[in-house]
């Protein structure tokens, strides 16, 4: 197995990186940001930009409630258990009133946070969908 290389097919097309864009309220941190440019900081385990800082979605080196919103596109083939780990890691570092935005084929959730809204997303027929999730947390642990 080499080392896994991002594809431009892993990069969000320009109206999905747009509607993101516009969820983005405040200081914002995009984990496994790929190629992204959305977020103040960018985080991924294999950077391919010197703005990105190298981080496991699973311990950022980040404070709790340190981002207004925190974006998420998680790798889609990790373990059942390492999606909630991913996801809560997430909850920690969002501020209480913030806003996760989560892409993936799952719908996390945790008792901080509350489902406000929920897409599906398709970039073309037949192919793999993916469910943007939105949420605000509500309350600390």
């Amino acid at each position: 197995w080499g080392k896994t290389k991002l594809k431009e097919s892993w990069v969000w097309n320009k109206s999905v990186e747009d509607f993101i864009k516009n969820k983005i309220k405040g200081k914002s941190l995009n984990i496994c940001a790929g190629k992204s440019k959305l977020g103040s900081k960018k985080v991924d385990l294999d950077p391919q930009d010197k703005s990105v800082i190298k981080s496991d979605m699973k311990k950022m080196p980040f404070k709790d409630n340190s981002f207004d919103t925190v974006i998420e596109d998680p790798p889609w083939r990790i373990g059942y258990f390492d999606r909630w780990q991913a996801f809560f890691e997430c909850v920690r570092v969002c501020r209480v009133g913030g806003r996760i935005i989560y892409n993936a084929y799952w719908i996390p959730e945790s008792k901080l946070v509350k489902l406000e809204q929920a897409i599906i997303r398709q970039d073309r027929a037949f192919t793999n969908t993916s469910i943007i999730s939105i949420f605000k947390k509500v309350k600390e642990k």
